[in-house]
């Protein structure tokens, strides 16, 4: 049953991380689109800051992907061996 219960909680993990991905690229990509369609319209350069803020706001949606992904990956190792160090006292 332990099995079980850490494998549902690795799922809804991984399931979560994706989620934030998800809110978090379109938050940023519409950010950028906004923010960047408002400095066109004060401007008068229609395309230019509106294109430059929607690959703003991917590049930082990425980034935080591959941040989230980094610490994700910096923790497991330490889980794993903690779980051997567990399992060899027993």
């Amino acid at each position: 049953m332990a099995k079980k219960k850490q494998r549902w909680v690795s799922s809804v993990r991984y399931f979560n991380l994706a989620l934030s991905f998800g809110i978090t690229m379109v938050v940023a990509v519409f950010l950028g689109l906004y923010g960047g369609w408002w400095i066109d319209r004060r401007l008068g350069t229609f395309p230019v800051f509106m294109l430059l803020g929607i690959f703003l706001g991917i590049g930082i949606g990425f980034y935080n992907l591959w941040s989230e992904l980094n610490e994700l990956m910096e923790k497991k190792p330490e889980k794993e061996s903690d779980r051997g160090k567990d399992e060899s006292r027993e």
